[in-house]
Formats: structure tokens, sequence, C-alpha cells
């Protein structure tokens, strides 16, 4: 089958899956977890890599079907997002109080940043940014013929703006949405062209060389916005939101490389605590490939 035979069939497949009610859905996960973690594929293989490294510990047979099903969890949840309830979001959601009470403060006096792990739902989190009056600006990768757009809308039903990953000028666009008044979120463990900020992901056998995305540290710079990172873990039934200290914001290149590397501790210390629900299944770590 040709790429542009397939992409009608994924995009039949997503829609599908947007129906599926949970008592069906989350059983059936469970059990594909179980096979794939017995043997898993490439991408579950190259997760655990990129754990092993990350955390010093290898991880067996159950931390592997957790962090599959942590995946389709997300997968499947951020396809069904649009049909949930705004009750359902809000008490699904849970964020400390004084963490939430410090990013509204602070979106209101000069606007936030908010950089993230891919961990969790981000879109869940989103959502419920959206209707606590945090309207969210966020970039995504562009996907398959349609697949992107398909997302696009989903998400702006919710109240999101979502950009295209490369789209020109996108930098001006994410400050302009800033200075609108939007609390910009943007995913940041991984960079995607390698063009980012270099850092040194901590490890139990000391800092590994990665490239962290730009942008959040950008947009911080040029706007003057606070800049935080944020994690979002499955704990039961809810998603718990982690809200890190504010990064102070300094001028120049130096001073973007160090607010890079703040970042990165942040994100590193959320994946030591939470490895099964950060959904890194590509290459990560520079020579650690499945």
């Amino acid at each position: 089958m040709s790429s542009l035979d397939s992409a009608p069939t994924q995009m039949r497949l997503l829609k599908a899956a947007a129906h599926i009610p949970r008592v069906i859905w989350w059983p059936l996960g469970q059990l594909v977890s179980l096979v794939l973690a017995a043997r898993p594929p490439k991408p579950l293989r190259q997760w655990a890599l990129n754990v092993g490294v990350a955390t010093g510990r290898s991880p067996d047979f159950w931390l592997r079907r957790a962090a599959q099903f942590s995946w389709i969890r997300n997968s499947v949840g951020s396809l069904q997002l649009g049909r949930w309830s705004k009750r359902r979001i809000l008490d699904t959601v849970s964020v400390a109080s004084d963490d939430r009470a410090r990013v509204q403060r602070l979106h209101a006096e000069r606007g936030v940043v908010l950089a993230l792990p891919h961990m969790g739902s981000w879109d869940l989190l989103g959502a419920y940014g959206c209707l606590i009056g945090l309207p969210v600006t966020s970039v995504a990768e562009r996907l398959a013929a349609g697949q992107f757009e398909y997302f696009r809308d989903l998400r702006a039903a919710l109240g999101f703006e979502i950009y295209p990953y490369g789209q020109p000028n996108l930098v001006a666009a994410l400050c302009d949405d800033i200075r609108r008044g939007r609390l910009v979120c943007l995913i940041a463990d991984r960079d995607f062209g390698r063009r980012g900020f270099p850092v040194r992901w901590p490890t139990p056998d000391g800092g590994r060389d990665v490239t962290l995305p730009a942008g959040p540290v950008i947009v911080a710079q040029q706007t003057g916005a606070a800049l935080m990172g944020a994690a979002a873990i499955f704990e039961g039934n809810r998603l718990h939101v982690v809200v890190g200290e504010q990064i102070t914001v300094r001028a120049g290149t130096e001073g973007a490389e160090q607010m890079a590397q703040e970042l990165v501790e942040f994100f590193a210390a959320q994946v030591n605590a939470k490895p099964t629900d950060w959904h890194m299944m590509q290459k990560f770590f520079p020579g650690v490939v499945a």
C-alpha cells in the first residue's frame, strides 16, 4: 500500500478511536501493553534504552508494560478529549493550589512560557489551562496529510492556538501571543532539528550532551515573560501537574544556555521520578539506538 493510500486509512482509524468507549479501550489497551512488553517493538525498546540512561535503571517487563499503556492512554485521551465535558476536565487535572495561583499571577503580570517534557497528557493539561483563564498557544509537529489539521482542529475547539513546527516567523507569532495574553506551552525536551541550545542532561553516570529546543528560552528573552518547567503525570484516574520554579530570564547566548540548562535539570528530575510517563520512544541520547 502506498503512503497516499495509507493516509485516508490512518485518518479513519483516528476518527474511529475517538469514539471507542473507555470500557472497551482501557482493558484492550492493557492487554496490548502486556503483549508488547513481552516482545517489545523498536519504539518500546528505544524507550527502555532512553530510560536506562536517564535513570540508571534498566526497565523490566512491568515498567515496559506501564510505559506502553501510558502512551496508549495519552494517545486515545487526546483523540477523545473534544468529547469531554468541562467538569470532567477540571475534575481530572490536579494542580497544587499554590502552583496554580503562581502561574495565574505571573500570567497576569508579564506572561508565562511553560516548557514541558513529553510526559503524561499535555493536551489534557492545555485544555485545563484554557478552562481556568490561561488560553494556550502551542506548536505541533507536521504530520501526514490531513492529520496535523485534524489534531489542530480538535485542539482549537478546546481553546488552543496551534502553529505547525517550522512555520515562518514562528517565534514572532509566539511572542505576539504572549503579548495578547495567551499562555505559551511548548514541548521542549526533544530537539527535532538539533539546532537548539547545548545542555547536559543529568544522569546517574554523569551528564549527557543533548540539545534543547530554543523556543521557550527565546520567547521568554524577547518578551520578558516568566519561564517555568511543567510536567504532567498520570496518578490513578487523574493527571497531576508539577510546576517548577521560575527560571531567571537572562540576556544573550550565555544567559540563554543557562536558562536551558535549568530547564533540562527540571525535565531530568521529572523523568527520573516517573519514567513510565515519559513518552520518549524515539532516539534521544546521542549514540543510544535500538
